[in-house]
């Protein structure tokens, strides 16, 4: 059996806890899972057992730690550790296997999805408004990139991605839950009180969930069509619509009607026949559960009427269906103008915005400072890296677009990617792409989604 670091099982007797001469022998409910080789005395270049056995793939360790990424994100940044972990191991890999971990299989989609990226942050330093914050995720960046290393090499394996998939879908259906829970009874399990937005696990102030529910739902999906009767894909789908509804994001309700769509019409042609059939009752279920939601949720249909403004086509109607956000994206349009090359530097914008907005303007902190971002992708994008982090944004979607070619065989990327695709949706109101949260959550399904079997090429 290999383990990922070049080591194999040997032909004696396994048993639990056994640590014999240089190896140590472990077990798991699967059979065997193979031997690890110890370290020697004194040997510096050596790994420990401990983290020896999260490259063991038949083990539950890969597959745990990769999913804890997804269990930590409701708690601030405590998410932050799983990906140092997996940062390390993919560092280590890297310096074990060299081009051959980057390079092949669908790390090479990933390598270039990653460079597509990082290289406009790096040129927007020099000259930032900001030098020392886009100084700092220019050199932190990279720790996403290893992390996803790390995710590609272990789900190589059927039986990592299986149990990934599987622990991914029943705590996003936790969420669920406890969301749901909170929707009615004013308090989720955690006695989180019910704010003018669901919330769930996530906390006061933290308006995550909808949004982040939004992108990981196709997985969920997956896994109840391939491993549940119809009524429970069908229960998991209007849980997760109900959640996403009522979160009130309509960033998110953008998401995961793309979501929707694209999958229900892949799963369609699955079964073999027309997606429209399946798609028209499901738009039925969402107007007649939206009609339901603004008549009860009085929180749910302020945010449906302040949207309802854009509707007459006025500036002011868009200002107030955009929460002022036409005049943002105006100024970071000026920004672009005034910075087209590299932009104004990444994370840069709040100190940029400030140059072009107008007396009174209500984004301006009292500290000086303006808008944290351009809430949207594209002018983000162009606005903090310019015309190099606009060609590298093309070039980006070009190769992710055709990763996704004939990935509805693999349940796990398939999902991940939709994921992916739906939040970058242009056409959409966008959170930082560049943020701490949104970038690790992102880099996490973009690496999910590059992992392919050692016989699936990549595209």
């Amino acid at each position: 059996m290999n383990t990922g670091l070049g080591f194999c099982r040997k032909d004696f007797a396994v048993k639990k806890g056994d640590f014999r001469g240089n190896y140590a022998r472990v077990t798991c409910r699967m059979g065997t899972c193979g031997t690890i080789p110890l370290p020697d005395a004194g040997a510096s270049d050596r790994l420990s057992v401990s983290m020896k056995f999260l490259f063991l793939p038949k083990t539950w360790a890969p597959a745990v730690l990769a999913w804890s990424f997804l269990l930590l994100l409701p708690f601030g940044r405590s998410s932050e550790l799983s990906m140092f972990i997996m940062a390390i191991l993919g560092g280590i890999l890297v310096w074990k296997h060299g081009k051959s971990v980057v390079w092949e299989g669908g790390a090479r989609t990933f390598s270039l999805l990653s460079l597509c990226i990082w290289i406009p942050i790096v040129l927007s330093v020099p000259d930032s408004l900001w030098f020392t914050k886009s100084l700092s995720t220019a050199l932190t960046f990279p720790r996403i990139y290893l992390a996803g290393i790390y995710l590609i090499w272990m789900l190589r394996e059927g039986l990592v991605r299986e149990r990934l998939l599987k622990l991914s879908a029943w705590l996003m259906l936790f969420w669920v839950f406890d969301a749901l829970v909170q929707a009615v009874i004013g308090y989720d399990l955690l006695g989180y009180a019910y704010p003018e937005r669901l919330n769930g696990l996530f906390g006061e102030g933290n308006w995550k969930l909808g949004l982040t529910l939004a992108m990981l739902s196709p997985m969920v999906w997956e896994y109840f069509s391939r491993h549940g009767a119809k009524w429970q894909l069908a229960l998991a789908w209007l849980g997760t619509a109900a959640v996403v509804l009522l979160a009130s994001n309509r960033e998110s309700w953008i998401v995961f009607a793309v979501a929707t769509a694209m999958w229900v019409w892949v799963y369609a042609r699955r079964l073999g026949f027309n997606p429209l059939k399946l798609l028209a009752p499901i738009a039925l279920m969402v107007m007649i559960a939206g009609v339901g939601a603004y008549q009860l949720n009085p929180k749910f249909a302020q945010r449906v009427d302040q949207s309802a403004a854009a509707l007459n086509f006025s500036y002011a109607g868009l200002e107030t269906a955009s929460s002022e956000r036409m005049h943002l994206w105006e100024n970071a349009l000026m920004v672009m103008e005034s910075h087209p090359v590299n932009g104004a530097g990444v994370r840069a914008y709040r100190y940029a915005y400030p140059q072009y907005a107008k007396p009174g303007d209500l984004f301006i902190s009292p500290d000086g400072t303006g808008a944290i971002y351009a809430h949207q992708l594209l002018l983000e994008v162009g606005s903090e890296t310019g015309l190099i982090g606009l060609t590298g944004l093309l070039v980006f979607f070009v190769i992710f677009v055709g990763s996704g070619c004939g990935l509805s065989k693999n349940p796990l990327a398939w999902g991940a990617w939709l994921g992916a695709f739906a939040w970058l949706f242009p056409i959409n109101t966008h959170t930082a792409l560049y943020s701490a949260y949104w970038s690790l959550l992102t880099g996490w399904l973009l690496a999910v989604s590059s992992a392919r079997c050692p016989s699936e090429p990549a595209t």
